[in-house]
């Protein structure tokens, strides 16, 4: 059976890659002969919007606002979307069948990414460099105690046919706080490339495609953790932070929001 990948696309890392296919206009007809190449048939891209969490409304398919090649392509008649309000993908695959989960958990075990890990699928990154961090992070804590962010529920509307749904959104945010909170994006790729987690399938400019298995992905993440509970953090943030949870367990919403 044929591998089928969770894909985040960069399109100027596209570019720089198979810059001679661009002289082809059409991005949709570019993209489709980029996967070709690489021998991609089933694919679940990133077409990500974050209305809900900031106004309390989305819709099923709404429009990504990652890139405009992944605005491009989920507008393709043999795609659909997957349901999430937020981290939602679009894909070709005929056996995704959209269920609406109104008491729904981001990343977890009604998401994209636990149906993903269990049919065997891969994260597959098209064009994207060391300082981008792959949403496959998010999926990782899950499967352990993460200190540095806090859940938060979000609830609001989720159009689906024509009709309304209300959905509760259990989200895990970064503190609502001045102070710098960001991965260590280029840290974290660096070691997975190193270790092997990430197999590099062509490189230039600094950009990359690269896929990797979501299983070997989560235990190295979660292996790191146990060494240093914030492993994953840029060193400005674990400095703060640090200091900041020194008598307390963790980081928590009661801190930073009333």
């Amino acid at each position: 059976m044929k591998k089928k990948y969770l894909c985040h696309v960069d399109f100027f890392g596209l570019y720089n890659l198979f810059k001679n296919k661009f002289k082809n206009k059409d991005l949709k007809n570019v993209f489709n002969e980029i996967l070709e190449e690489l021998e991609i048939e089933t694919i679940y891209l990133a077409t990500f919007n974050y209305d809900f969490l900031q106004n309390g409304k989305t819709k099923y398919g709404a429009a990504s606002q990652l890139n405009e090649i992944t605005r491009i392509i989920q507008k393709q008649k043999n795609f659909k979307h997957t349901f999430d309000p937020v981290f939602s993908f679009c894909t070709n695959d005929k056996d995704y069948k959209v269920k609406i989960v109104r008491n729904f958990e981001s990343f977890g075990k009604d998401s994209l990414y636990a149906y993903a890990l269990k049919n065997n699928m891969e994260y597959l990154h098209l064009g994207t460099n060391q300082d981008f961090i792959s949403t496959g992070i998010h999926y990782a804590e899950k499967f352990f105690d993460v200190q540095y962010r806090y859940k938060k529920r979000f609830i609001g509307n989720y159009k689906y046919k024509n009709k309304n749904n209300k959905i509760i959104y259990n989200h895990t945010v970064w503190p609502m706080t001045k102070n710098f909170c960001r991965y260590d994006a280029k840290k974290i790729n660096q070691d997975l490339i190193k270790d092997g987690v990430w197999n590099v399938l062509k490189l230039k400019n600094g950009y990359y495609i690269k896929k990797a298995k979501i299983n070997l992905f989560n235990n190295y993440i979660k292996e790191r953790v146990k060494i240093d509970p914030y492993y994953p953090l840029h060193k400005k943030t674990k400095t703060w932070m640090k200091k900041f949870v020194k008598n307390k367990k963790r980081i928590s919403l009661e801190n930073f929001e009333s």
